[in-house]
């Protein structure tokens, strides 16, 4: 391998590498965006699905349909325990 062939395989392989921690930088950036999304949603998901037992409750639609309601307090649950995070590090550093 002459020498001007080992200085275009050795940038290549340069270009390549800068390329590879260009996409992990904005992947990184990426999965930093859509956590924080999901994470307000389940936080806001969690504050306003408490409004819905009240009129569930006194139409009886509880009643008829609990496997719906029991399904609807794990919903909330769940969206308790993933936004729970929501904006805590921003409190943080206050």
């Amino acid at each position: 391998m002459s020498v001007s062939e080992f200085a275009r395989t050795e940038q290549v392989t340069r270009t390549a590498l800068e390329r590879i921690e260009s996409l992990q930088t904005l992947l990184t950036a990426l999965v930093g965006v859509v956590t924080q999304s999901v994470q307000a949603v389940a936080f806001w998901a969690a504050t306003l699905l408490p409004l819905s037992y009240l009129p569930l409750l006194t139409t009886d639609v509880a009643a008829e349909r609990p496997v719906g309601f029991a399904a609807l307090l794990c919903l909330n649950a769940v969206a308790f325990v993933v936004g729970h995070a929501y904006k805590r590090d921003e409190a943080e550093d206050r």
